[in-house]
């Protein structure tokens, strides 16, 4: 009966939960926003962001930054979310990777993964468009986990070994993904 429940697990859409969603959100949002130079008075927020040349509590987004922003405060409120900023630890594997990245991520509430690239290498870009910076390659036996919304035909992933420690991430040009793994779940 367990290895029943274990293939239907693989098979199912496996849902993001809310703490995924909302510490991913925080960070993304407070990244835009320590980018525009915000000085950070939480502890989580200087533990992340550190203030290193921060010019004020009032800084100016583009346009795009402040569509992005609401969108993240959209989820944060829809989720309920309420981070810790007390805590100098956000429970966020990737976020290493985002501080490379030009285009940031939208959380999905489904995750997904591909069990074992059978690819040959795939280069991961800092941004969903084909000319920006390579910052990762997923390579044959690679997990590639997907958690967050396709940007036109790009999705941004993570890369992992047997361990599940992300390795790196980044924009994969995605169609199709699923026909280049040993198993896809999700």
């Amino acid at each position: 009966m367990r290895y029943i429940l274990l293939s239907l697990a693989l098979i199912a859409p496996l849902p993001a939960f809310a703490g995924d969603i909302c510490n991913d959100a925080w960070f993304s949002r407070n990244l835009v926003m320590d980018r525009a130079g915000y000085c950070f008075g939480s502890v989580l927020g200087q533990e992340l962001f550190d203030n290193a040349g921060c010019t004020g509590k009032t800084v100016t987004l583009s346009a795009n930054d402040q569509v992005f922003v609401s969108r993240m405060r959209a989820l944060e409120k829809q989720n309920q979310c309420s981070v810790d900023t007390k805590s100098p630890y956000l429970d966020l594997d990737d976020a290493w990777v985002r501080r490379q990245l030009a285009t940031l991520p939208i959380v999905d509430d489904f995750e997904s993964a591909c069990l074992g690239w059978l690819h040959t290498p795939e280069p991961l870009r800092s941004a969903a468009y084909d000319d920006a910076p390579i910052i990762a390659t997923i390579l044959p036996g690679d997990n590639v986990s997907f958690g967050h919304l396709p940007n036109r035909t790009w999705d941004y992933v993570t890369i992992s070994g047997p361990d599940w420690v992300v390795k790196g991430g980044g924009w994969l040009k995605a169609p199709g993904a699923e026909g280049r793994c040993a198993n896809y779940a999700g």
